[in-house]
């Protein structure tokens, strides 16, 4: 990927378009998760590789270039997601509304292991957790990355990202006992 990165920044279309091949379902999948909407996704995805293409230049290779990119997705989702409740709180008076406002019916992406059913009903359960635990699990579950990726995404510390993954497991798996939920 060092050399597509590379030849991106030397201005090669071919390159850059493999680049955002081999990495928009990651990013997607990362959009998704956060905003719960899947068109609000697509359309953040599209700005998200413009983002990254403007910025490519400066890429200097300090970290991995998929962390970079990663860190650039979280901060443009997160900062979607706030303007949204800002948007859609003015319009509404309770949580409630604002939630059904936000939701999307589609299904979530998929994804290998735990059956479809079982896979809506485990992030449905996540989706129900704090927003910075619902970031932790996808980051560290669906997106793989590691602990001290994630400390340079979220720009905290890797001590604070291993607490909030653990607090987050725990608090998924309380939610899922108290549901009567196996998974």
């Amino acid at each position: 990927m060092a050399a597509l990165v590379q030849q991106a920044q030397g201005g090669n279309k071919a390159a850059l378009s493999s680049l955002i091949g081999q990495t928009e379902q990651r990013v997607f999948n990362l959009a998704y998760r956060i905003l719960q909407n899947r068109q609000e996704a697509e359309d953040l995805c599209q700005e998200i590789f413009l983002r990254m293409w403007r910025a490519l230049p400066e890429f200097r290779g300090e970290s991995k270039f998929t962390t970079w990119l990663h860190t650039i997705a979280t901060n443009a989702c997160l900062n979607r997601r706030r303007k949204l409740r800002r948007e859609l709180t003015a319009q509404t008076e309770t949580d409630e509304e604002l939630e059904h406002l936000i939701a999307d019916s589609s299904t979530e992406p998929s994804r290998e292991g735990l059956g479809r059913d079982e896979r809506e009903q485990l992030w449905a359960e996540v989706n129900k957790l704090p927003a910075k635990y619902v970031l932790v699990l996808t980051l560290f579950y669906q997106q793989q990355l590691s602990y001290e990726e994630i400390a340079r995404i979220l720009d905290l510390p890797l001590g604070t990202v291993k607490a909030q993954l653990s607090r987050a497991r725990r608090a998924l798996a309380a939610s899922l006992s108290k549901d009567g939920e196996t998974l």
